[in-house]
């Protein structure tokens, strides 16, 4: 990981947790559409997810409900992620 990807992942880190709002920081759960069993989406395909909406049982590494639940796809996580992101830069 080079020092770009670092301040990138520091900041999505710093954000609130884009599926249930909770104030960071949060984890960078790298994005798992289009990626096969053994790959590692780029650092810069991350999500900002608190620890229970990325490693708890009903989160994206469990069993998915809270993604269900709030109607969003890892894709509009990380559409959400960005405009956080960009709010900040403001």
């Amino acid at each position: 990981m080079n020092s770009a990807e670092r301040r990138y992942l520091w900041r999505v880190k710093n954000l609130a947790c884009v599926c249930c709002g909770a104030h960071g920081p949060c984890d960078a759960h790298h994005l798992r559409e289009g990626q096969g069993l053994s790959q590692k989406a780029s650092h810069y395909l991350t999500i900002a997810v608190c620890k229970e909406c990325h490693q708890g049982a009903n989160g994206i590494h469990g069993d998915r409900s809270l993604m269900r639940l709030y109607k969003l796809s890892e894709l509009e996580l990380l559409a959400k992620t960005i405009e956080q992101l960009n709010e900040g830069n403001k």
